[in-house]
């Protein structure tokens, strides 16, 4: 564990923000026991209080939440207050973005902002197989399995078991909307799950030469290990070529640069202009047909895939951007908002229930956002 985690774990914020003596207790009782810790947890306890006590801005903050939270509970006070207290904390947006939330503010002119938008709302909501020149409906988070039989797929989700016939010489196409989910597994046994906006073509089984396939929206893929035999992934800016491994590619139409994300093994990234050969923990960015080299955790990447985001100093337009992929609703705000400038980190889990994360994000940006059916209205 790093300082970090602490920071993004409720109870420790919880524990920092209301001191009681049930809790100090309990937390003397956990370094005790875990004192091959207390690095990270001083370390902790120390970049609080200092987020706490850097100027006027948080204390301002302080009380705004303060007050926004007075207004949500006399706005529903037919509600019992543990609704408020459940939805915080539950399974939205861990408290410790409190902690790690830092505001950049910038001095802007006083007139009437313009409106901006971003996210797309696709009016068809429904997981699509096209295969042969029929098109298939497939349920929501369910697994194609190409790998069991030949020139067929198994379709699997939490209620049932299907089979699909497939051409053994077609290429087919998997198209997951916004705010729906998918997984395959192709026939030599590579794993890949689609996030949501994503197209991916790909045959019913591979040659004895190649392993193709080609992508659009983002994907993470486990690949299969066949010596001698590259696993090539074409998406609209790079060609990947792969020996064996796990990583992450995200190349969506409506952002200006595609990134493919290593966690394990060895990848080849080729764009229009550069080439280099990615090692576990690197991210390629390609933009305008150059490609660069990054060192990240490759955790703030690959946490969609297991129902969270995990953000570090995220700008709030993508995290904007990711929860309308994933709800598949569009986020209207004014400009002066800044919300290209403000970050946050932390977690965001990744619930069922829009309102709860919207509410969430609400109260820990001090936005006030509004839910018109499959937009979001966001102001001061």
């Amino acid at each position: 564990m790093t300082y970090k985690d602490f920071l993004c774990d409720e109870l420790f914020v919880y524990w920092r923000t209301h001191p009681t003596e049930e809790l100090d207790r309990f937390w003397e009782q956990f370094m005790l026991e875990n004192e091959e810790l207390r690095v990270p947890f001083d370390e902790a306890v120390a970049e609080f209080d200092r987020l706490r006590v850097t100027g006027d801005r948080f204390v301002q903050h302080e009380n705004a939440v303060k007050k926004l939270l007075s207004h949500r509970i006399a706005r529903h006070k037919k509600r019992q207050m543990s609704r408020l207290i459940t939805s915080l904390s539950a399974a939205v947006f861990v408290l410790g973005l409190i902690t790690t939330l830092y505001i950049v503010g910038t001095t802007r002119e006083n007139r009437e902002p313009s409106v901006a938008s971003v996210g797309k709302v696709m009016s068809d909501s429904q997981v699509k197989l096209l295969a042969g020149g029929h098109t298939i409906d497939i349920s929501n988070n369910s697994t194609l399995d190409l790998s069991e039989k030949k020139n067929s797929a198994i379709v699997q989700d939490s209620l049932s078991q299907t089979e699909i016939i497939l051409d053994r010489h077609q290429t087919n196409k998997l198209i997951v909307p916004f705010g729906k989910r998918s997984s395959i597994v192709l026939s030599d046994g590579s794993k890949v799950t689609l996030n949501s906006g994503t197209e991916m073509d790909f045959p019913s089984s591979f040659s004895k030469n190649s392993r193709e396939i080609w992508v659009e929206g983002e994907i993470f893929i486990d690949v299969t290990q066949q010596t001698g035999l590259p696993f090539i992934i074409h998406t609209p800016n790079s060609l990947i070529t792969v020996y064996g491994t796990s990583f992450n590619v995200s190349s969506y139409s409506d952002e200006i640069s595609e990134s493919i994300v290593l966690v394990n093994g060895s990848v080849e990234v080729k764009s229009e202009k550069s080439a280099l050969l990615l090692r576990p923990n690197e991210m390629a960015v390609i933009e305008k047909g150059s490609v660069v080299r990054k060192q990240v955790d490759v955790n703030d990447y690959i946490s969609w895939k297991n129902g969270y985001l995990q953000l570090s100093k995220t700008p709030l337009i993508d995290v904007l951007q990711k929860i309308g992929r994933y709800y598949n609703v569009e986020f209207r705000y004014q400009n002066d908002l800044g919300l290209t400038e403000k970050t946050c980190s932390g977690k965001l889990f990744l619930s069922g229930n829009l309102e709860d994360v919207i509410e969430a994000f609400s109260k820990l940006t001090f936005l006030h956002c509004e839910i018109n059916n499959e937009t979001i209205h966001i102001t001061h």
